[in-house]
Formats: C-alpha cells, sequence, structure tokens
C-alpha cells in the first residue's frame, strides 16, 4: 500500500498557493503523518468527542441486566415520538429525527491542526425508548485531504474509526459492510459493549473532505431495532456547492 504521507503530499501540492503553502503542508504533513499511528490518533481524538456525548447512557443501559425483553411496539418511538424530518444546511444533510437536535461543538488542536467538531444528538426522556441517543456527528478535514479518487487512503480512515470505535467503549463487533451512499463510500458497523447489555450503531460516510458518523445507542432488549434503521437509512448528505 503507498504510505498514507506520501498520498496526501501529493494531494496538498495542488492547494492554492495563496491559501497553502505547499512547502509548509509537506513539511508538516512529513512530520505527523510518518506512518498510520498519528491517523488513528486523530480518528481517536474525534471518537472520544462524540463518546462523551453518549456515555451518560451508559446507567440505564447497565440497569437493564435483570429487565425482560421490552415490547418495541410500546416504545417511546411508536407510542410518543414525533418524527419530522430534519434539514441542516451547514452541516449539508436531512435525517429524520423522533425530536429535535441538541447540538455541541468542540474544537480540538491535532496533528492536522485545529479541527471542529459538530455533534447533533437526541437523548429520549423515557424508560420505554428503544434508543438512548440518536447522534450525528461530522467534521471537515483539510481541503484536499480525502480524495475521493484516493480509495486505498478512504479504507484506512474508515478501518482506524471502526478500530478506535471497538476500543472507545471496550466493545466487540459483531457486524461491518461497506458500500456507496449516494456518490459517497461508506462503513456500517455494530459494536455490542456492557457484556452484550447494550449496542451502538455507527455508519461512516466520507463526502469530500467531511466524515459524518450517524449513530444510535440502542438497549439489546428490544431485538431487532425499526427505529434504528428508521434514523440511519434516511440519513442523506446534501451536494457541496
Amino acid at each position: 500500500m503507498v504510505n498514507i504521507a506520501e498520498k496526501l503530499i501529493h494531494r496538498f501540492r495542488h492547494f492554492n498557493s495563496e491559501r497553502n503553502d505547499p512547502f509548509q503542508v509537506r513539511s508538516r504533513l512529513k512530520c505527523h503523518f510518518r506512518n498510520r499511528e498519528v491517523l488513528f490518533q486523530v480518528v481517536l481524538i474525534r471518537l472520544v468527542c462524540i463518546f462523551s456525548a453518549i456515555l451518560f447512557a451508559l446507567p440505564s443501559l447497565q440497569a437493564q441486566e435483570e429487565e425482560e425483553k421490552l415490547d418495541p411496539r410500546k416504545s417511546w418511538e411508536l407510542t410518543e415520538a414525533k418524527w419530522e424530518e430534519v434539514r441542516d444546511y451547514e452541516g449539508r444533510f436531512r435525517v429524520n429525527s423522533p425530536a429535535p437536535f441538541r447540538e455541541k461543538r468542540d474544537t480540538i488542536e491535532t496533528p492536522l491542526g485545529e479541527l471542529v467538531y459538530h455533534t447533533l444528538f437526541v437523548a429520549p426522556d423515557s424508560e420505554k425508548a428503544e434508543n438512548e441517543v440518536y447522534m450525528i456527528s461530522y467534521v471537515d478535514y483539510p481541503e484536499g485531504a480525502l480524495p475521493a479518487d484516493s480509495t486505498d487512503l478512504i479504507s484506512a480512515l474508515l478501518d482506524e474509526t471502526q478500530e478506535a470505535a471497538v476500543a472507545s467503549v471496550r466493545g466487540e463487533m459483531m457486524f461491518s459492510q461497506e458500500g456507496f451512499q449516494q456518490t459517497f463510500p461508506f462503513r456500517y458497523w455494530r459494536i455490542d459493549y456492557l457484556n452484550g447489555r447494550g449496542s451502538i450503531r455507527t455508519k461512516a460516510i466520507v463526502a469530500d473532505d467531511r466524515i459524518y458518523t450517524v449513530q444510535t445507542v440502542t438497549q439489546r432488549a428490544y431485538g431487532i431495532n425499526h427505529s434504528t434503521d428508521r434514523f440511519i437509512d434516511s440519513f442523506y448528505v446534501f451536494s457541496k456547492e
């Protein structure tokens, strides 16, 4: 496989010289991308930001160990939630959500410079909710860092994202699949954690220089979760203008 650093450096050579000095970019990338460990570091920082928004769900998930299986026909999502299409023009996406999103932003210093992580989430305040959290996050990488034709680079980024996701909750990967949504590559996976009492489903999409993750934290007691499918399957990325 061609070294990730060299591929990124090659792409950065074509940047607009008024916006980016290619010699400075080359120097910085050589320093920070000698191997995939630094890419892993950038992804892990990102996932720490994402999962900090859902850790509050752990107590209720832990309490389910002795509970009976819940009936999804009586769930909050079917009986109380007000599903609506949400259009976020800054985030360039639309999605069907069971309630209005709350939003948080974290500006983090990374080996690639300062990155802004956007997190939008719904945390139902109901014991009958199928999912503890519905969440969308995204971050923009430097322009040209994730070219659509560099499939090996994008695949490596998605690999590292999956590995970091498993490590961040000390979970077990149950399945992983890849494909294209619209024209954008994606990876979709499920991680079980808390000894199988909690489950996180994630769809990561690389759209231009932005990477999205669309996630739910699920109560395993429900078994098949149609609300997760309704949320994740409805996600659509607007074209970049």
